[in-house]
């Protein structure tokens, strides 16, 4: 039998912000709460009266400013309640319009849980978000400091109908989004500031930071990740000896570190072209800045537009230029947009090359080889070629921890402990103390990261003395490091460590027959490290290749991952709603619209906590308000 169910206060306040229309309250949920809170609460009578009657729920109302707070986090939040500010007269009269649409919505008294629902009017909801998204990111995309980032999406759309040569098809289209970049003066980016006669000359690649230079900040990098891979292995053993010692334990050097910052972002509508083919790669421009932004062609006279992408997207946009050259108007030439290869992608295809240099076959049975640690470990599902990011991420860190500690038990041994028990291993590090602990870790670095562990020298080669294991798990350490670099700067949003990480991709990446990432390795370190970009063009670059969603310290990440798990998130919308009647095609043209926002919808409701449960209903389904 169902219980009867009264909404308490703050229930009736934090449902009536979100379902009703202005009511002199004001149009935000946020506002409105602290308005209609203090004119309950704010009456002493009232509130002496509510004290009396437990069911009304005033002691739940803490204060007025907690359920302010409350109604700007879901604000925030949920993203389409928020309002977009800028100082700028065009955009605070979007804002208008879209409030007073908002306020001809039909009122609504909601009772109980199961009308609030309904109250919610999703269907409505979804048609306001497919006419106001484009408004935003048609707004996001005017601003001077826009940047955007897009990929390819690819689904397969089924059969509907079993016929005769109709077939499952492939599609390929295009996913983006537009966001307001940092480090970008208030004109915006010039052309003025990019200098295409500048070359990028060897003593480019040889004498920059972190590249054939062993300098002070490689050795620490080194020492931290050294040390690093230790404290992974024993935490308890050396987070002792640094707790009785004054000495720090090895901190990771900072090169060129970016404000905090939250980035503001929106998703781009559904582009309807191959962005991989140079054909589709026209449309994809065409329909982001001409269609989708709506921008003026006055507007390409002068600016300069970034663009993020993997390194296909940005060689299409070189081919593009090359092709226009000599087109008469501004738009047309293409040369007011720089492809920039993003560093997701980099990282994968890092990954990839470590991948193909020490993976090892099965006849050779190497112990320095990536083969032999998989058959070790007994990992799965991880082939020989272009394996999954996160099982092939996984194996390649856990690889260098284990080399590392191989190298630490090497020189225990020689003091004739035993390394085969923990324990005793242990203990030797607590022996150790900070100062024995650190000339370990000196000791590691000189013997397998410094130029010559690379490179032995000739007489060892003449001699036939060279160690090709040692030589071999040296070599994959001094490649490791700069992958451990370019993702500790990524997670840190230290660009001046993925700066010195791009010159030393130029070698690897060429000498390893990678010959595409190669010279969009090559690509980047001229415009990042030469005068071929003025300063504020070059930090603009760096700057928007990361975002930061939660606006934390470490919770930078590269701004094509942030499109990948867009992605992720449109491809289950595409799963979970296609239909024999509703093929993906249409789905993908209004879901692409719409991800973002039934996202955090559907988050939200599955981490609302279910209360008031009815004792019968196993469900645990909304009562009536009032049953006999």
């Amino acid at each position: 039998m169902s219980k009867t169910h009264h909404l308490t206060l703050a229930e009736f306040i934090r449902v009536y912000v979100t379902t009703q229309g202005d009511d002199g309250y004001g149009d935000r949920p946020a506002t409105r709460t602290k308005r209609l809170a203090e004119a309950i609460y704010g009456q002493p009578q009232v509130v002496d009266a509510l004290r009396e009657h437990p069911a009304s729920g005033a002691a739940e109302v803490v204060t007025v400013k907690s359920l302010r707070k409350e109604m700007k986090a879901l604000e925030e939040a949920g993203d389409m309640f928020g309002t977009y500010r800028i100082n700028d007269p065009q955009e605070e009269s979007l804002q208008t319009s879209i409030s007073r649409e908002r306020q001809s919505q039909d009122d609504q008294q909601p009772e109980d849980y199961e009308r609030i629902l309904g109250g919610m009017q999703f269907g409505q909801m979804y048609e306001q978000v497919h006419t106001r998204a484009p408004l935003l990111f048609r707004r996001y995309g005017q601003q001077l400091d826009a940047c955007v980032v897009y990929d390819n999406f690819d689904y397969r759309e089924g059969v509907k109908h079993q016929l005769i040569s109709n077939h499952a098809e492939m599609r390929s289209v295009t996913t983006g989004k537009v966001f307001r970049g940092v480090d970008i003066s208030q004109g915006g980016l010039r052309k003025s500031m990019l200098h295409r006669e500048v070359p990028l000359t060897i003593e480019d690649l040889l004498y920059s930071p972190g590249a054939a230079l062993y300098d002070e900040t490689a050795a620490e990098i080194d020492t931290y990740f050294i040390a690093e891979a230790i404290r992974t292995a024993y935490p308890k053993s050396v987070k002792s000896i640094f707790a009785k010692s004054d000495n720090p334990f090895p901190a990771m050097p900072t090169v060129e570190l970016l404000e905090l910052r939250k980035t503001d972002s929106k998703t781009l509508g559904p582009i309807l072209f191959n962005e991989g083919t140079l054909e589709g790669s026209y449309g994809v421009v065409e329909s982001i800045y001409k269609h989708q932004f709506q921008l003026d062609n006055t507007e390409f006279d002068n600016r300069l537009f970034l663009a993020f992408g993997d390194q296909k997207t940005s060689s299409l946009i070189r081919s593009i230029q090359a092709e226009q050259v000599d087109a008469s108007a501004a738009y047309d030439r293409k040369d007011w947009l720089i492809g920039v290869a993003a560093l997701f992608h980099l990282r994968m295809n890092f990954l990839w090359l470590m991948q193909k240099t020490h993976y090892g076959n099965m006849e050779q049975q190497d112990p320095s080889t990536l083969y032999h640690n998989i058959n070790f470990w007994g990992r799965k599902n991880i082939p020989s070629d272009r394996a999954a990011f996160q099982v092939l991420e996984e194996l390649v860190l856990h690889s260098f921890d284990a080399r590392i500690v191989g190298l630490l038990y090497t020189r225990l041994e020689q003091r004739g402990i035993d390394t085969s028990e923990q324990e005793e291993v242990g203990n030797a590090i607590q022996k150790m103390h900070a100062k024995g602990f650190m000339e370990a870790v000196r000791d590691i670095r000189k013997s397998a990261f410094e130029p010559q562990a690379w490179r032995p020298s000739k007489e060892k080669y003449a001699n036939n003395t060279v160690d090709e294991e040692f030589l071999s798990h040296a070599r994959y350490l001094q490649q490791m490091i700069v992958y451990k670099t370019l993702k500790y700067g990524i997670k840190n949003g230290d660009i001046g460590l993925i700066d010195r990480v791009i010159g030393v991709c130029c070698f690897y990446f060429e000498g390893t027959g990678q010959s595409n990432y190669a010279f969009e390795m090559l690509y980047l370190k001229r415009l990042i490290s030469t005068k071929a970009c003025d300063q504020e063009l070059r930090r603009a670059i760096l700057s928007n290749s990361l975002v930061n969603p939660h606006g934390r310290q470490d919770t930078w990440q590269e701004v094509d991952r942030s499109l990948e798990y867009l992605n992720l998130e449109l491809k289950r919308e595409l799963w979970a709603r296609r239909t024999s009647t509703f093929g993906l095609d249409a789905l993908f043209k209004t879901t692409s619209l719409t991800a973002e926002y039934t996202v955090c919808l559907r988050k939200a409701i599955e981490k609302a906590p279910l209360e008031d449960r009815d004792e019968t209903n196993e469900w645990g389904l909304p009562s009536d308000i009032e049953s006999e």
